[in-house]
């Protein structure tokens, strides 16, 4: 049995300890090409995997692969169809960034509404000036949390507890009438949600002019769920009063984008998940999984 970690997943030393039980493994710590992770995962039984894209053709050159495990909660990267057809077993690793992602979405949420990073730039470049950054209260207003899984409702409890803001949400089950009145009604938006073709570009023109004037949106969802070039319409004509981004449509970031332009938008490099707490708890979800599916007992199937 060959297991290959072929991109950058830090698997901690006691769990590879456990993996090598079960026979040979190898753990590589960057971030392939293509041709590159092909060879990497020749001749390879099982997978670990993040960020190595694996279309059809990936999946088609490794013929011994029997199982794909993400190390990550999404999977738009891996053609679970594909999978499916060679009998490719694909688990993913969900919980483990919940705590990590929602604190990360508050965090955001605090210091778009006070125009931080705008202040910070300021300072940076000689002025000062403390009445220019009028920024939002979170108190008795409304948060709209779009995807309401483990981490929305995480959010919706900091927020709620924390904050004392009313909570509307939207999730699979949600009806367009009630999608458009939590985008109506609400002083924040927060978008917690995976990239599915249901929720892709989710967030265009027709959902921003529903939207109250001075919204704050956050993204540690995915960024093709925006409508970018709206967002970017919106934030010229100050409908959006400030953003904070942790994911954006392409990955890594442009720095030619036009978001990056605006002061009121914080961006981060989609490191929302990545806390001590969070790598360590994926280590062991990803052991897990291996050692549920060399059991006969796969758990957390994607596919």
């Amino acid at each position: 049995m060959k297991i290959v970690s072929v991109d950058k997943v830090y698997i901690y030393p006691e769990h590879i300890r456990e993996l090598k039980k079960y026979g040979e493994v190898v753990v590589y710590n960057d971030i392939p090409d293509e041709q590159e992770g092909i060879k990497r995962i020749k001749d390879v039984e099982i997978v670990i995997d993040n960020w190595f894209e694996m279309p059809a053709r990936v999946i088609v050159s490794a013929s011994k692969l029997k199982m794909i495990c993400i190390a990550a909660t999404g999977y738009e990267w891996i053609d679970i169809k594909e999978a499916k057809k060679k009998n490719i077993v694909v688990s993913n690793s969900p919980g483990y960034g919940t705590e990590a992602v929602a604190e990360h979405t508050a965090g955001l949420l605090l210091s778009a509404s006070r125009l931080a990073f705008q202040a910070r730039l300021d300072i940076q470049n000689g002025k000062w000036d403390t009445m220019v950054y009028k920024g939002k209260e979170l108190k008795g207003k409304t948060l709209g949390i779009i995807g309401y899984g483990s981490i929305g409702r995480r959010v919706a409890e900091i927020c709620q507890k924390g904050f004392g803001v009313k909570i509307l949400y939207a999730n699979t089950s949600t009806n367009r009438n009630d999608f458009e009145s939590l985008l109506r009604n609400s002083d924040f938006i927060s978008i917690n949600a995976p990239l599915t073709e249901k929720t892709k570009g989710l967030l265009g023109k027709k959902e921003f002019q529903l939207m109250k004037k001075g919204v704050v949106l956050i993204n540690t969802g995915r960024g093709a769920i925006i409508q970018e070039e709206i967002l970017v319409k919106n934030l010229q004509l100050g409908k959006v009063f400030a953003a904070g981004l942790d994911v954006l449509t392409k990955e890594p970031m442009d720095k030619t984008n036009p978001l990056f332009s605006f002061p009121n938008v914080i961006i981060t490099p989609h490191i929302g998940f990545n806390s001590e707490e969070a790598e360590y708890r994926l280590s062991e979800i990803v052991v897990q999984n291996i050692k549920a599916f060399l059991d006969g007992k796969p758990q957390n199937l994607v596919n």
